[in-house]
């Protein structure tokens, strides 16, 4: 493969992994306090502690990741962010079935249940789908953690 195309394609891969933990911070910073909620399933004592933490990693490994500055840094910052999400996913995959059933339970008329039911089929999927979006992210994270970045990023000018 040419290299000039195998470096815009890392570049890119880089940007995107940056842009995507970016983008989840900022909705986390803007749907404050909601990632206490989901942190408290990590870590049950703390969990205003680590959604702080966890919001502030995302956003400043989003940032240093897309723009290549401190790269490596900032990508293990992403990997350590992205490591407690999987026992997040996999409780959310456990207790979901119930929580649809019971809500189902709950609804009298039958076209309320189905949404209900249909609903909960799409958001178990969203999470099967999600740990493994997430172990993706890890791997790329890891990469970049060992690698940097290569080209067209901050850490090339300062070399």
């Amino acid at each position: 493969m040419d290299q000039g195309l195998l470096t815009v394609i890392e570049v890119l891969l880089r940007m995107a992994l940056g842009l995507r933990i970016l983008y989840s911070g900022v909705s986390n910073v803007l749907r404050w306090p909601h990632a206490v909620g989901t942190t408290r399933i990590a870590f049950p004592k703390g969990a205003t502690f680590f959604g702080f933490v966890g919001v502030a990693l995302m956003v400043l490994g989003g940032i240093g990741v897309t723009l290549g500055l401190q790269t490596q840094i900032a990508a293990l910052v992403i990997a350590i962010f992205l490591i407690p999400t999987f026992k997040i996913q996999w409780h959310r995959l456990r207790a979901l079935p119930g929580t649809v059933e019971k809500v189902t339970s709950a609804l009298s008329e039958k076209e309320p249940r189905d949404v209900v039911r249909q609903l909960g089929r799409h958001a178990i999927h969203a999470y099967e789908i999600g740990w493994q979006n997430n172990l993706i992210l890890l791997l790329v994270a890891l990469l970049f953690s060992v690698r940097g970045s290569v080209a067209f990023g901050l850490d090339n000018l300062f070399k």
